[in-house]
């Protein structure tokens, strides 16, 4: 079963494809991926939205992944220490 998280995300993500008409690939790897760094809704929602800046940026329309990479950055840009 997803957490609240994982659902939080994956709606997010949804709106974003609807947005920018793409297909996230790895919506799945991407909200247990931040599931599992995370319960706070406002880093959540931070990182999410940071996730749609650079898919409006990046994507160009088609399919696209978010790199692993990126939500590393993202994370540990709100979570100093970690």
């Amino acid at each position: 079963m997803k957490s609240a998280v994982e659902n939080m995300v994956t709606a997010h993500m949804g709106t974003i494809e609807s947005v920018y008409a793409v297909n996230i690939r790895n919506k799945s790897e991407v909200a247990r991926w931040i599931a599992d760094r995370t319960k706070e809704e406002q880093i959540t929602l931070t990182i999410t939205t940071a996730m749609n800046t650079w898919v409006m940026i990046n994507a160009g329309g088609g399919s696209v992944d978010i790199p692993v990479n990126l939500l590393d950055q993202i994370h540990n840009s709100l979570t100093p220490g970690n």
